[in-house]
């Protein structure tokens, strides 16, 4: 048993090693890649703007792109205002199925068990339990 030990912390830690490794590479290439996305995005923009100048002018052709872009901006903070409240429903929802299925076997606990000790022990972990779940903190 004791022989197994150094072997298998040697396969561990040479497995933690492949995971930070494959972390960096996959970290260093998404940031190649949001590097990448960027300077399409600004091109994307002045090309825009290039297009728009000699039509509205360049200030105006500034301004459409800025209003534009708040506009996206704007409907993109409320689509996810709607998905945030959508997802605090869901989980509210969750929870309560959670409480109402412990309550539920806690209820029929004292059919089940004929030992009053264990009865005892049986209601006070359901008793942490649904507290703990009851200080479960909303975002």
């Amino acid at each position: 048993m004791m022989r197994a030990l150094p072997l298998a912390l040697s396969a561990a830690t040479r497995d933690v090693r492949g995971v930070f490794r494959r972390a960096r590479r996959n970290a260093a290439l998404m940031l190649i890649s949001g590097i990448c996305f960027g300077t399409a995005y600004l091109a994307a923009l002045v090309a825009a703007g290039a297009y728009l100048a000699p039509i509205y002018g360049p200030v105006m052709a500034a301004l459409l792109i800025a209003a534009s872009m708040a506009g996206i901006g704007i409907v993109i903070l409320v689509v996810l205002k709607v998905l945030k409240h959508l997802e605090k429903r869901r989980h509210a929802r969750r929870n309560a199925a959670t409480r109402l299925s412990a309550a539920a076997a806690i209820s029929i606990l004292p059919q089940i068990t004929g030992s009053k000790g264990l009865l005892v022990v049986a209601a006070l972990g359901g008793l942490a339990y649904l507290v703990a779940q009851g200080q479960g903190g909303e975002e």
